[in-house]
């Protein structure tokens, strides 16, 4: 006779409306050594990060085990809300939630492809997920490996490592394997530390899980962008747009001191004594004054 695989077993959702209500119908995580080490440290006004990685590349439940955990952890509540496939979003989302909240940054691969990232793309990944320690928030991260977090992160970007399981046919097992991650100092080395297997409720049927689901298939189908530009973008944006404007200024100025009467050499004199102003040779103003645009003088 078939046996039930652990961690598949579909909860009522006529008899789960809470997550208080999830731990009594299914108590396999409450009484984890990963739930019982979330307690200690929400208790103790720390935070804890997680990366959640696959057996196999894809289909066992990275995300369905990501959200669980967020629900019955998240002390303001989870939504959808919470959960990215963008770094820079998830960097800005940090420093809003309240403290005792859960961020998924989901699909993390997508954001920094192992073919086409760049170094650049790593840090901001870094920067986004492994630097933010300084808020009582609790972070996780889907990931296709372990080993490829390393490469972009750092052995140290997190607690525990959470490996989902599949069958042998290749189903997702609702099973998965608990690592703590941790660092010797002294010997300035990391190690993985095995320390149990969890299984989790399939949750499917969760409004927030639909509306997960919903936000990561519109991403990665393209029907919907990230609005977030990273810190540094955004200064190297504006100052494009500042050096820009002072461009057309210089350009206006020129040819209405020109159009007023002033020869060239007057006007590069002007403009060199002016306070808070670039000076420009003869010659520039000469080509100020001749172009027929500011395009032909400015590259866009």
């Amino acid at each position: 006779m078939a046996t039930e695989e652990p961690g598949v077993t579909d909860i009522d959702p006529g008899e789960a409306t809470s997550p208080v209500d999830i731990w009594k119908r299914y108590p396999g995580i409450s009484d984890s050594k990963l739930f019982h080490e979330f307690v200690s440290r929400l208790t103790a006004g720390r935070d804890m990060h997680v990366i959640i990685t696959a057996a196999s590349e894809t289909g066992v439940g990275k995300t369905t085990l990501a959200f669980c955990l967020a629900l019955l952890w998240d002390m303001s509540g989870w939504t959808a809300d919470k959960a990215t496939l963008d770094p820079r979003e998830y960097e800005v989302m940090y420093d809003e939630v309240q403290p005792g909240s859960v961020l998924l940054l989901d699909e993390a691969e997508r954001a920094v492809d192992a073919r086409r990232g760049s170094s650049k793309d790593n840090v901001k990944l870094s920067q986004a997920f492994a630097s933010k320690r300084y808020r009582q928030v609790f972070g996780m991260m889907t990931a296709p490996s372990k080993g490829w977090v390393d490469g972009r992160l750092g052995e140290d970007s997190a607690d525990y490592w959470i490996q989902a399981q599949e069958t042998d046919t290749g189903k997702p097992k609702g099973e998965a394997k608990v690592y703590r991650l941790k660092n010797n100092e002294h010997y300035e080395s990391s190690y993985t530390q095995r320390t149990e297997t969890i299984s989790w409720p399939i949750l499917d049927w969760h409004p927030e899980f639909k509306a997960l689901d919903k936000k990561k298939r519109e991403r990665l189908e393209g029907d919907t962008k990230s609005s977030y530009v990273h810190r540094e973008e955004y200064e190297r944006l504006k100052e494009n747009y500042w050096n820009k404007s002072m461009q057309k200024t210089r350009f206006g100025m020129v040819r209405a001191m020109y159009d007023h009467g002033l020869s060239q050499g007057d006007i590069a004199s002007v403009l060199t004594a002016a306070d808070h102003v670039d000076g420009l040779s003869q010659q520039r103003v000469s080509n100020l004054v001749n172009a027929d645009s500011f395009e032909d003088v400015y590259s866009r």
